[in-house]
């Protein structure tokens, strides 16, 4: 599997590196702002080399770079923060009391509370993947990126930015299994599902594979029927 480098929306870039191991994709994103640019996530150490060359191609050089925001903490997303100096680099406070000591002095700002804005980024807190696992919104180009609390991981990639609409069935047949297997943790990923309706989303960046684009919020709202909890009370 090749690794790819597209744009997403206007400003806006996904670089996905295939992790043959998992054998899945890993994502992270490069929004500018202006003349300079800021990173969603950071994959894996082992595939740092690519995604050097990808920003460089997109234009995103390190003294160009000024934010680095990690939507949690595991090291698919963290993996790479140490390249960028620490002033810049963003974590929710709750998966930052979960890092190493060598970790924790790679970022320089945590964040804390349920939901706010991290200009020019708005972000709530879905702690149902890590303790700290976050969303964030780009208003510009109503990009949402959800991190992992909802991702394709091991899927094949097909289109890279698309509707999809397979991939949301599947993604709502998945999710019926795994309300009858664990409802309490579908309960807990329902609630964070919740809390991202008021956004005006218009792409879903997802941490792992494909990236939907399109009636994202009527596909929350399948979401929370299958997980029998649209009706259910908002955070």
């Amino acid at each position: 599997m090749e690794n790819v480098t597209c744009q997403v929306a206007p400003n806006v870039w996904a670089i996905l590196t295939y992790e043959a191991s998992w054998k899945s994709y890993i994502n992270n994103y490069v929004v500018q702002k202006g003349q300079s640019y800021l990173l969603i996530d950071t994959n894996l150490r082992k595939h740092r080399s690519y995604m050097q060359s990808a920003l460089q191609q997109i234009g995103a050089t390190n003294d160009k770079i000024e934010q680095v925001y990690c939507t949690h903490r595991h090291p698919d997303h963290i993996g790479n923060v140490e390249l960028f100096p620490s002033r810049g680099n963003w974590i929710h406070l709750e998966d930052y009391f979960e890092l190493d000591d060598f970790s924790q002095t790679l970022f320089g700002h945590t964040f804390t509370g349920s939901g706010g804005e991290l200009p020019p980024l708005y972000f709530r807190h879905l702690p149902s993947h890590t303790a700290g696992s976050v969303a964030f919104l780009d208003p510009e180009s109503r990009v949402c990126f959800i991190g992992d609390h909802l991702c394709f991981f091991g899927d094949p990639l097909g289109e890279v930015v698309g509707f999809a609409a397979e991939r949301r069935a599947g993604f709502l047949r998945f999710l019926q299994k795994w309300n009858r297997q664990q409802p309490e943790q579908v309960k807990a990923f329902a609630a964070g599902i919740r809390s991202l309706m008021q956004w005006p989303i218009e792409y879903l960046a997802t941490g792992h594979g494909p990236i939907l684009k399109g009636e994202i919020i009527p596909f929350f709202e399948q979401i929370l029927q299958e997980a029998g909890e649209l009706n259910g009370p908002s955070r």
